[in-house]
């Protein structure tokens, strides 16, 4: 099991890691290694991903229908 943290990162333009010899395309969004992003963000190769907050469900959500509390 890996300690290692992630981050999401958006792929600015295509480029291949000399070093993993892994390779990103523009526009894809990933997660890499802390200190890849670091790396990447340094060179201008990618931006940080904003988590994306789930919408509230509303009363009519298909999710609760036919639910009811025991």
């Amino acid at each position: 099991m890996s300690d290692t943290k992630t981050k999401r990162a958006k792929i600015v333009r295509n480029f291949k890691d000399a070093g993993t010899e892994t390779q990103f395309t523009a526009g894809e969004t990933v997660d890499v290694s802390e200190g890849a992003f670091a790396n990447y963000h340094a060179a201008g190769l990618v931006e940080e991903v904003e988590a994306e907050a789930a919408p509230a469900p509303t009363e009519g959500d298909p999710a609760k229908v036919g639910r009811t509390r025991s």
